[in-house]
C-alpha cells in the first residue's frame, strides 16, 4: 500500500508509447473551465466561464537517436504520470510551437495542448 503522505515529486510523461527523458520540472495545467470574475462600478457581481485547453510543458534532455521532428507532433496521446500513482491523459494532442533546442543545457523545450486532461482512475 502507497504511504498517504507521498506528495508529487516527480513525473512521467509519454507521447503516444514513447516514454519521453524529461528534466525535473514538468507542468500540466489539466484545462476544463476558466472563470473571470465581473465586476460591476460598485459590487462583485459573479463570475463567466469560458473552455480552457489542457497543456503540459517539459525540456527533453537531447541523445544521439532521439528525433526532434517526432517531439513536434498534431495528434498524439499525451499521458502524464505523477509519482503519486495520479495519471493524466490528453487524447488528441498538439505541440503548440516546435521544439526549442537547448545547446547549453543539451535539452529540447515542447509545449503540448488539447482537450482537457482525463484523470485515469
Amino acid at each position: 500500500m502507497a504511504n498517504p503522505l507521498k506528495r508529487l515529486g516527480k513525473a512521467k510523461i509519454k507521447i503516444g508509447s514513447m516514454l519521453l527523458e524529461t528534466m525535473p520540472g514538468a507542468t500540466l495545467d489539466v484545462g476544463g473551465v476558466a472563470r473571470a470574475t465581473q465586476v460591476g462600478a460598485n459590487a462583485v457581481l459573479g463570475f463567466s466561464e469560458t473552455p480552457k485547453q489542457s497543456r503540459v510543458e517539459c525540456s527533453v534532455s537531447l541523445r544521439k537517436g532521439v528525433s526532434v521532428q517526432e517531439l513536434h507532433t498534431e495528434d498524439a496521446t499525451v499521458t502524464f504520470e505523477g509519482d503519486t500513482g495520479q495519471v493524466w491523459s490528453i487524447r488528441n494532442a498538439w505541440s503548440v510551437e516546435t521544439p526549442v533546442v537547448n545547446s547549453g543545457d543539451g535539452t529540447a523545450r515542447c509545449v503540448y495542448e488539447g482537450l482537457p486532461a482525463e484523470e485515469v482512475v
